[in-house]
């Protein structure tokens, strides 16, 4: 594995903790900003497309361009901006196996652009994917959880709501509605 994909899964899975991951912490942005910015840049450039040739090369390429995203533009429609990317990379991923081939705690990384895709297809490959393929994984329910939450606000309103004003779109009067009611921790864009 090459040294910058090595350095991505590292700081992900063993130097940061899933409460760092998961949650909205200014001072973690700026981490994953000093360190990974540029190899953000050079992944949307194509430049590290190669690192689909191999499962972990090609998994750190998904947490740049969907995880380190949200961290570095937090706030900012380009934190959705390499979504679609992340998404194809993904669905050659699987169509490759990797999420087999991967240690059990990485596999949810695979399945998170799918996840966060606003296509209902997407959401459906998602939780069944999670349900097949993380049965075992301590913390199944809770990521099932999260998934089917995904699939029903995919399913009722056709996008995610809480996107709509960094993206600058107009909410429906159900969206408004379910926007104050709602709050769910994960959604801290």
């Amino acid at each position: 594995m090459n040294k910058k994909a090595k350095a991505i899964l590292d700081f992900w899975f063993i130097k940061t903790s899933p409460e760092e991951r998961f949650n909205r912490n200014d001072e973690f942005d700026k981490k994953i900003k000093d360190l990974f910015l540029e190899d953000y840049k050079k992944a949307t450039n194509n430049e590290y497309d190669y690192w689909q040739e191999s499962a972990e090369e090609c998994l750190a390429l998904i947490i740049l361009l969907d995880q380190f995203s949200r961290n570095l533009f937090r706030n900012d429609s380009k934190a959705f901006a390499m979504d679609y990317k992340a998404q194809i990379i993904v669905k050659n991923a699987i169509s490759k196996n990797y999420h087999t081939t991967l240690p059990n705690n990485y596999i949810l990384f695979i399945f998170l652009p799918l996840m966060h895709s606003e296509k209902l297809e997407d959401q459906l490959q998602c939780n069944k994917l999670i349900d097949e393929c993380l049965k075992d994984n301590k913390n199944y329910k809770e990521i099932s959880k999260f998934a089917k939450i995904h699939l029903d606000i995919i399913k009722k309103f056709g996008r995610f709501p809480y996107r709509n004003k960094v993206l600058k779109r107009n909410n429906t009067k159900d969206e408004n509605n379910y926007l104050s009611s709602t709050h769910h921790g994960f959604f801290n864009i």
